[in-house]
């Protein structure tokens, strides 16, 4: 799984940028709520204290307004206090203007307003902070008189940061602890999946034969489509094997025939014909021999079987001894005891078959097997004290029925045998001089089956 094609990964990251997304959003609602709630709130506040001041308010001819501001709130009397008032009066030739003593000798800038209306707004205060005005325009015989009461917003900025910062602190916390549940909640909803993995690599190890259908349900056809093509295609492979192997049989009996009346018929002076004849029915022999074993390659993934090398390694070895018995070879086995690797155990049974038959055969003493399970491969070492071959001579042994020493018995068809079941696994097969024993040293590296 790479990247964003990864199932795992798409969810999280749809589930992360939705919850960061949402949070940022009913951060932004909130913040919003906090400050027209207060906003809200201080216009009530505000419009109280100009009910008050407006109950201590004279109009005369002659002198104007007149402002009783002993019954004023006594914050309003504080120099800078944060509660300021102006009271002017529009329609005369000179504008009136009385203020409330915390403002010195600033002067409110006020937009004008319509008469009989009441607004809010943000004005500069007199030492550049954020005033919180209520402005209200009331008719007055021919004038009308303007009031604004205003608070210093510095204190409920403050605050309202404050509250922005711990909100924000604890809005990451829960966002921190929903994605750490989401992640938990999709690891729990893949496992199905990661089940099914795992249930692939024992079918390709060849533990189990099929999945197990205990998935959930939105699996289930997925599990038993991939059963039904299993056994299919096991079915397949048998007939096909069969159809091989028995045409193949049913051609050997033939071949046999022709070959023992090619060796009574023909005069026995004739010997360019009958070694002709004898190379062709030795190609047809080879051919169906190659025929064979494809057709149980073939069935290689599905054969159930793995390579066990301390059983099967130990069983070839003595069969081996007991038929050169007349040579006392010592082999040395170096592997792992409880080695099990996930390879077919009739492939492996007849690389090792024809690499130790090929020893026996040249070894005078003996002969080292060396099986190294690495992360990604298996590497195979087969080497004898044998005379070995020449530097020039080495690559010609991975061709089929090659031989170096024609005087000995047996044919070059189980080099080449163990060369096509190699290939056949995507395996490398190397001829060198053993540099330990100092004869031929066979060396087989094979990718192991891919974990997923």
């Amino acid at each position: 799984m790479k990247g964003m094609r990864s199932i795992k990964a798409k969810l999280l990251w749809t589930l992360a940028a939705s919850l960061l997304l949402m949070f940022v959003l009913l951060w932004w609602v909130v913040s919003a709520a906090v400050q027209e709630l207060t906003a809200r709130y201080l216009e009530q506040r505000i419009e109280l204290e100009i009910s008050s001041i407006l109950a201590e308010v004279n109009f005369d001819e002659a002198d104007g307004i007149i402002l009783d501001t002993k019954q004023v709130d006594a914050l309003f009397h504080f120099s800078f206090s944060g509660y300021y008032y102006q009271i002017s009066l529009q329609g005369m030739q000179q504008k009136q203007i009385l203020r409330s003593l915390s403002l010195g000798d600033f002067i409110l800038h006020i937009p004008e307003v319509m008469i009989g209306q009441q607004t809010r707004m943000i004005i500069p205060g007199p030492k550049g902070q954020k005033l919180l005005a209520v402005v209200r325009a009331i008719p007055l015989r021919e004038q009308s008189l303007l009031i604004a009461v205003a608070e210093d917003l510095t204190p409920f900025e403050k605050n309202r940061q404050d509250f922005q910062w711990l909100y924000t602190l604890l809005s990451l916390g829960l966002l921190a602890i929903l994605l750490l549940a989401h992640y938990g909640a999709v690891q729990q909803a893949m496992s199905p999946i990661q089940k099914i993995q795992h249930n692939v690599v024992q079918l390709e190890m060849g533990q189990v034969n099929k999945l197990s259908s205990d998935v959930p349900p939105e699996m289930e056809k997925i599990v038993d489509q991939i059963n039904r093509l299993l056994l299919r295609t096991e079915q397949r492979l048998v007939r096909s094997r069969s159809t091989i192997a028995n045409l193949a049989h049913a051609l050997k009996s033939p071949l046999a025939t022709l070959s023992q009346m090619l060796r009574h018929s023909l005069p026995t002076e004739d010997t360019r014909l009958r070694g002709e004849l004898e190379e062709r029915l030795a190609s047809l022999h080879e051919l169906i021999e190659r025929e064979l074993r494809r057709a149980r390659l073939a069935d290689h993934a599905l054969s159930g079987t793995l390579f066990c090398p301390k059983q099967s390694l130990g069983d070839l070895v003595r069969t081996l001894k007991n038929i050169n018995f007349q040579k006392n070879i010592e082999v040395e086995l170096d592997f792992s005891p409880g080695m099990l690797l996930p390879f077919d155990q009739e492939d492996m049974t007849e690389i090792f078959g024809n690499l130790l038959d090929n020893a026996f055969k040249w070894a005078q003493g003996r002969i080292g097997v060396t099986l190294e399970e690495l992360e990604q491969q298996f590497n195979i070492r087969v080497e004898d004290d044998g005379p070995g071959v020449e530097e020039e001579e080495i690559e010609r042994l991975a061709g089929r029925g090659v031989r170096i020493d024609e005087s000995r018995p047996g044919h070059g068809l189980g080099l080449a045998v163990v060369r096509e079941t190699v290939e056949h696994y995507g395996g490398r097969l190397q001829f060198a001089r053993s540099p330990a024993l100092g004869g031929l040293q066979v060396e087989i590296s094979l990718p192991m089956p891919s974990i997923i």
